[in-house]
């Protein structure tokens, strides 16, 4: 069985979305099938920086209308309808942050796929045994089982928290602000010698 025909058995489940499983039916290559993949990455992207906007927006609603609480002189007429309209966007919000949560896991997801389907393809062209070639098969299957359940969490509407864990999330972003900010040991040794290398040129 072919690199292709393999991929196409583990995107054949009905509990797929269908233009996943319609991306995998057209491809007749696995170079065809990155190019469609590439391209349902990028629209994901597109969703998801619309998203973000979105939710800027909303972030900046909120404190408007809360600071108008805070600063006092409002009717009660006035204050319960600033209220009414801060638990409004506090809703929308709420679901933004799902949106934005599953569109970004969607996104990692594809570029995962993408690199194991690469590595599989480069595997092939060097004449790689085919246990290596089933060996990564089977991480690419683990990644089609997470995508399952994220695709079907977007479609259903369900709460991200369902297919997606927030917490883990909200760890992985701690620990890459930690990396930015230079507060990770392994992590500060290797950026502080570029500049002490370049003042001495």
């Amino acid at each position: 069985m072919s690199v292709m025909e393999k991929l196409k058995n583990l995107f054949q489940s009905a509990d797929l979305p269908e233009e996943t499983r319609q991306i995998y039916n057209r491809a007749a290559s696995p170079r065809e099938l990155l190019k469609e993949l590439e391209a349902l990455r990028g629209r994901n992207e597109i969703d998801l920086r619309e998203c973000e906007e979105q939710l800027l927006g909303v972030e900046k609603a909120i404190a408007l209308e809360e600071q108008a609480v805070r600063r006092g002189g409002l009717t009660p007429t006035e204050e319960t309808i600033a209220l009414r309209r801060i638990e409004r966007l506090q809703k929308h919000r709420a679901n933004s942050e799902r949106q934005a949560i599953i569109y970004n896991e969607n996104v990692n997801l594809h570029m995962n796929l993408i690199a194991k389907i690469q590595e599989l393809e480069a595997m092939r062209s060097r004449g790689v045994a085919e246990e290596e070639i089933d060996r990564l098969i089977e991480e690419v299957e683990t990644s089609v089982t997470q995508y399952k359940r994220v695709g079907i969490a977007a479609e259903s509407g369900a709460a991200a928290s369902s297919a997606v864990d927030e917490s883990a999330e909200r760890r992985r972003l701690e620990e890459l602000k930690r990396r930015i900010l230079g507060g990770g040991e392994g992590e500060r040794a290797e950026p502080a010698r570029a500049p002490k290398d370049r003042s001495m040129e």
